[in-house]
Order: structure tokens, then sequence, then C-alpha cells
């Protein structure tokens, strides 16, 4: 699909919104695709059409209510602020960093209130836009770890008028294809962190989700340990060994590949829902089995809900 192309279509799937809001969005990406210089790898990163119209639509919601808000801000207070606005558009720039697939042994990876898109590369990369370098932390340490991180707190209200930045902050995280590692940890705090399909594999894992969104498409796992506090949790691929599953008032969903007789499971359930292929359990109740298998799940479901589908 060509650029033109992508376009066209995303233009077909927002017909919903204004004219002029569907004129700045296709603006906005228009620049987007300009800046980038690489066609395959924006539409790599953003999705089909159809997937990235769903988020405009609801960027342009959140705006609105947003715009309404800050209209009620004091003069002092809208003086101060677009004083912070200039000085935080002065320290954004586009950051790149780069690391060697031989060079990372473990990968360690902690976002705020961030929006991170990670697809397949020749190597492992960083690419951030709308954020100021201070903002975010990567490097490689000296045990072969390579670090990602962003905690600080930064505007997301991408479509406002009041915005800070054209450039909508994200970062894009490439990993080599096939890429294997020891120790992965992976972590969201109020933001979004989504997947094209993946081919990485790791020996031991920790996956952390606050309030935000993840969703993992093609993680190969050996013992993992989950939790989710309030938000969601989406996971394809396959793990092995023991599995620790923490869900507190959150939605988790795993969509394994694997034998599902060669897997058992233990669980304590609030008032949420636990499934386990064709197997449910809501309520308050506690399931143990005295015949763990090799490969087991300890599932903690506070008042979310977790489902665990097995299948080869």
């Amino acid at each position: 699909m060509t650029r033109e192309e992508y376009l066209n279509e995303l233009k077909s799937s927002i017909m919903s919104l204004t004219s002029d809001e569907q004129a700045e969005a296709i603006q906005y990406y228009s620049d987007y695709f300009e800046e980038a210089g690489d066609d395959e790898k924006v539409m790599r990163e953003l999705g089909s059409p159809e997937e990235l119209s769903k988020t405009i639509i609801e960027k342009f919601a959140n705006a609105l209510v947003d715009t309404k808000s800050a209209d009620s801000e004091n003069e002092e207070g809208s003086e101060n602020n677009s004083q912070d606005r200039t000085d935080y558009r002065m320290s954004i720039d586009a950051l790149y960093f780069e690391f060697e697939k031989k060079d990372v042994k473990n990968l360690s990876m902690d976002f705020g209130a961030a929006e991170v898109v990670l697809i397949e590369g020749d190597k492992y990369s960083v690419e951030t836009r709308g954020l100021p370098e201070e903002a975010i932390n990567c490097y490689l340490n000296k045990e072969g770890t390579l670090v990602v991180s962003n905690t600080r707190r930064f505007n997301l209200d991408f479509w406002s008028h009041n915005r800070r930045s054209r450039i909508v902050p994200r970062l894009l995280v490439t990993l080599p294809k096939n890429a294997a590692v020891e120790k992965f940890r992976i972590a969201i705090g109020a933001g979004q962190l989504t997947s094209r399909t993946l081919s990485f594999k790791c020996n031991t894992g920790n996956i952390d989700v606050g309030a935000g969104n993840m969703v993992l498409n093609g993680i190969f796992g050996g013992r993992l340990d989950m939790r989710c506090g309030m938000g969601n949790l989406e996971f394809k691929g396959s793990v092995s060994g023991n599995v620790n599953l923490d869900c507190g008032m959150g939605n988790v969903s795993l969509d394994l590949n694997g034998d599902p007789k060669s897997y058992s499971y233990d669980a304590k359930v609030g008032l949420g829902d636990f499934r386990f292929n064709d197997e449910k359990k809501s309520g308050v109740c506690k399931v143990y089995n005295n015949q763990k298998k090799e490969n087991h799940f300890s599932v903690n479901c506070g008042m979310g809900s977790v489902t665990i589908k097995i299948s080869e």
C-alpha cells in the first residue's frame, strides 16, 4: 500500500468527523509521513487505516472536553501556561537510539503516561516524537541490559487546539526479528502500549500494567510474572514453566500456543471472573491443584477478569 492509498483509506474511515476535523487529521498524518521519511515503517507503526481511525475519532472526542476545561482557566493562569508551552516546545526534538542485536542480553522497558508502539526490524532502536530529551532514558548498561524508560508525565491532549506541539508524543520501539534475551521486563502506567506481530523470545519475564492498556502479540516466554491493576492486558504467544498472574480490578486475556493438557492452575478469585479454556470460576472461591504440571499458572483475581485460552 502506498502513502496516498493509506491516507485515502484513512479519510474514508473518519467520515463521521466534521470536514475541518478530517482535514486536520489528514494534514497531521501527511506531515507525519513526510517527517519520518520511511512510509513502510510508519504504516507498521500506525497499523491499518481502520485501526488508526478509531484512535483519531477518540482523540477528537477527548479534545473537545479538554478544550472546554482549558477555557475555564483564569487570565493569569493562561499567561503562565502559555509561557510553559513555549518553553516546552523549545525543548522538544525527535530522538533516535540504536543498538546491535548481539549486544543486548536483557531488555527492560518502563513507561509512564506514554503511547508506545512495538514493531519488528533489523536492530534494537527507539524513536521518540513530541518528547523533551529529559523525559526519556535509553542506554545499554554493562550487564547488557537495554534500558528504556519514560516515567515523566506529559500532555496527552493530542487533538486539542491548545496542544503544545503538532507532533503526537509517542515512542516507537523496534525489536529485531527472532530476538532472544535472558530477562524481559515491560511496564506501562497510565498510557497505552501496543505491538504489531513480533517474534521475541525470553527465558524469564515481568509484565506490569497499572491503569493503562497493553497489547502484546508474539512474545514467546518461559517463566513469567504478570500484574494488572486497573488496566487491560492482552497477551498472545506462549509461556512455559511457572506463571504468576495477579489481577486487581483490570482485565487480563492470554491467548497461548500449546497443549492444554500440559498446563495446570491454582486460582484465588474475589468478586471477579476466572476462565481457563472451558472452565469458569466466578465469585469468591479458591481452587488448588494437587498435581501441578510442568507448566503451571498461579492466579490471583480480585474484582477483575482473567481469561486464559490455550490451543495447539
